[in-house]
């Protein structure tokens, strides 16, 4: 399957959640599974999904994988 990689890493920084937390948690990569396959109108699998999540991780933002996530660390940092 070929992925939108635009419209993945759009979403990811939508829903602000770290690579390894979404996908190790099946209840979230189940729930972002089903909103990419609303926005492409096809179905994927959520293995595969995550898969891919992780090798746009492995690339990394400069490379045209993902970007870091702005986190909110209330007035700390």
């Amino acid at each position: 399957m070929i992925f939108d990689d635009k419209l993945l890493i759009g979403m990811y920084v939508e829903y602000n959640i770290t690579c390894d937390r979404l996908v190790s948690n099946p209840a979230v990569l189940q729930r972002f599974s089903q909103d990419y396959s609303g926005r492409i109108g096809k179905d994927v699998e959520p293995a595969n999904l995550s898969h891919h999540l992780l090798n746009l991780r492995r690339l990394g933002e400069k490379s045209g994988g993902l970007p870091r996530l702005r986190r909110n660390y209330n007035g700390r940092n």
